[in-house]
């Protein structure tokens, strides 16, 4: 009988333990296959495709399709600097330490689901790049891990889309650290604190940060805070709170109303300025035009001594 590596047991194990969890509480796993080894698409130079993912290397397009990646490595998913992930159906990653890792800008949209589990980090933007930007435009995320939910030192993570929850294993972890977050739309539960360096915006969204027992508020910056557009449970305004539950009171709109559910909705406001600077320009060239045609008459005629 041939004898077991020690990779070949801790895989075996991860698997079984995964398919016992997801039975008894967020679902069977989907398909008849897992992915045992890290999905490394930040070095992708080709087309890949495997059982639950597709990855379009002309078109940077990542599409998970009933993905189950259960691996004792330290990252399930790697994903490169300026590339979109669309999410189909539901897909599970699991991993030793980081569920997933973004290299610098990744737009995540679909109408699929995405659960995450992972030793320490649910979502790391290794990226120190503050121009880079992480946004959850569409799709519903539920993310199971150590310290952070979510983490980034540099670049900025915004959260548009359907729903997100968040529980960190570390009574001292964080749902959210990053330097600038912005919590824009949809449904948000977190069972830690969210903090950011610089600035931090909570914009008309149902939003509930409950069981936190780290003693910090349960949304707080080092410089700005912005959180607007909330009626919560209890108290008029946020002022801090450890716990807190809400319901977001204005009218956002997360996709385009011009072009439709496939765009965002920062193109429609990009739209209008155009349309404003291209009305205001045919307002203002014929007025220019008919000033410099007066100022040439008026120089003619002061030219022949017919004014003065």
């Amino acid at each position: 009988m041939k004898s077991f590596s020690k990779k070949k047991v801790a895989v075996l194990l991860l698997c079984a333990l995964a398919v016992i969890a997801f039975s008894l509480g967020s679902g069977a796993i989907e398909g008849d296959t897992v992915v045992t080894e890290t999905l490394d698409i930040a070095n992708a130079r080709q087309n890949l495709s495997g059982p639950g993912y597709n990855w379009a290397n002309r078109y940077d397009e990542l599409t998970l399709s009933g993905l189950n990646l259960y691996t004792p490595e330290p990252y399930g998913l790697r994903l490169p600097n300026n590339c979109t992930v669309i999410l189909e159906g539901r897909n599970y990653i699991n991993a030793e330490k980081y569920g997933i890792a973004c290299s610098g800008t990744v737009v995540f949209k679909g109408s699929g689901s995405l659960y995450i589990n992972a030793g320490e980090t649910g979502i790391i933007i290794v990226s120190q790049n503050n121009t880079h930007k992480i946004r959850l435009l569409e799709g519903s995320y539920e993310i199971h891990a150590g310290t952070y939910g979510i983490y980034s030192e540099a670049s900025d993570f915004s959260f548009v889309g359907k729903d997100m929850s968040i529980d960190v294993r570390n009574p001292e972890g964080y749902a959210i650290w990053g330097r600038c977050v912005n919590l824009l739309g949809g449904t948000f539960s977190a069972k830690a604190p969210v903090y950011t360096t610089n600035e931090l915006v909570v914009d008309n969204l149902d939003i509930s940060v409950t069981e936190n027992t780290s003693g910090l508020p349960a949304l707080s910056s080092a410089h700005t805070l912005r959180v607007q557009n909330i009626r919560f449970d209890g108290i008029a305004e946020y002022g801090g709170e450890e716990n807190i539950s809400g319901k977001g009171t204005g009218r956002f709109f997360s996709h385009s109303i011009i072009f439709g559910e496939n765009v965002p909705a920062f193109v429609d406001y990009i739209v209008i300025a155009a349309l404003v600077i291209v009305i205001g320009l045919a307002v203002a060239i014929p007025v220019i035009r008919k000033k410099k045609k007066s100022k040439k008459i008026n120089e003619d005629l002061r030219r022949q001594g017919l004014v003065k």
